[in-house]
This record gives structure tokens, sequence and C-alpha cells, in this order.
């Protein structure tokens, strides 16, 4: 077939083609997912006991505390955007990923700086007897959300989504156990980001589960 029998092959074949909206955009599915997830743990986490004392006005108190709060928050949210990302062939950006997981070391590294220079002192005021139990209360539902809407997409890596959205959903309880439990960097690492490792073994299940089910298809 010569190159002008191809190019009309092709243009017969492409008319009266209907047009295809692409499924480009997630950044408004993840917004909403983020958000209606954050309403979902505060209003839990309120319903099941108060704020610690003094915990929002600490934000003003102490800078190293808003810090780590704020970069928490960006890193949590960045997760959100590169899972969701997963639902669509080629729509990642690895310079996003890269920044994603930056952030997330520097979210880690405030902790580990704080067990020598806490941004607060260190205090039992505010624990939650069952702190870890309500990091998993508060992250896997979010986590089973989250996955239903990338699944309804076409991620190609499913065990990657499963897992990306594990630790967005995980983060969400430990950000706002800072406010909600005792401040103590030991114990935030221990039993409010540790769980996060629960979060991500979930998502992973789930991704390996959904890939399954979709091949059987």
């Amino acid at each position: 077939m010569t190159h002008r029998n191809r190019l009309d092959l092709i243009k017969e074949l492409s008319t009266n083609v209907p047009s295809v909206h692409p499924r480009s955009s997630v950044l408004l599915p993840a917004i909403l997912w983020f958000s209606l997830s954050w309403i979902y743990v505060i209003s839990l986490s309120l319903y099941l006991g108060p704020l610690r004392p003094n915990a929002i006005k600490s934000l003003i108190t102490s800078p190293q505390f808003a810090f780590e709060s704020t970069v928490g928050f960006i890193s949590g949210a960045l997760f959100c955007l590169i899972a969701f990302q997963e639902s669509i062939p080629g729509l990642r950006r690895q310079w996003l990923v890269y920044l994603t997981y930056f952030s997330a070391i520097l979210w880690l590294s405030c902790y580990v700086v704080g067990l020598w220079f806490p941004a607060l002192e260190p205090s039992l005021i505010g624990k939650r007897a069952h702190c870890v139990l309500e990091a998993y209360l508060y992250s896997i539902p979010p986590l089973s959300v989250a996955y239903l809407i990338i699944y309804r997409r076409f991620p190609l890596n499913s065990l990657q989504a499963g897992v990306l959205t594990g630790v967005g959903a995980g983060m969400l309880p430990a950000l706002f156990m800072q406010f909600s439990c005792m401040y103590d960097p030991q114990h935030m690492l221990t039993h409010h980001i540790g769980p996060i490792t629960v979060a991500v073994i979930a998502g992973a299940i789930l991704g390996v589960v959904f890939k399954k089910k979709r091949k059987l298809k």
C-alpha cells in the first residue's frame, strides 16, 4: 500500500466517527475526595473526643509546629493527586512524583528532628486511649472510596495506584492526630504515622484484587 493509499484509507475510516471527550481531568475528583475525606476525619474525630487544648493556638505560637503541619498537609494533597493520576494512562508527571516524595521525606524529617528539638513541649495532655485504632477507622473508608473512583477509570498499574492511595488516606488521620491527640514526636512516629503502613498494605491488596478482577473480564 502506497503512502497516498494509506492516507486515503485513514481518511475514509475516520469519516463520520463521533468525537470522544477524553477523561483527562483528575483534579476535580481528587479535590472532592480530599475535601470530603477531611470532613469525614474531622467530624468523626470530634465526635469521639475533643481537640488537644491549645492545639489550634499552637499554629500561631510555634512556627515549627505550623511548618510541620503545613508540610504534612501539602504532602497529603500531593499523594492524593498522583494517586488519582494513576487512573488515566499517560497522565502521570514524574516531576510531581518526585516533589511528592520529597515533601513526604521532609514531613517525616520534622518529627525525627523533633525527637531532639520538639516543636512543642512533649506532653500526655490530650492523649487518646485508642488513637491507633482511630487512625484505621479514619483512613480505611476514604481509601476504599478513592480506589473505587480510580478503578472506575483504567489504572494500568493498579498496585501502584493502591499503594499511593493508601499513603494519601493514611496521612489524613496522621495529620489530624497532631491536633486531637497528645503531642510527642516519638508517639507521632509510632502511633500516628506508623498506621500509614497498614493503609498502604490495604491499598496494595485492593490493587492486587481489583487487578485480578479486571483480567478476568
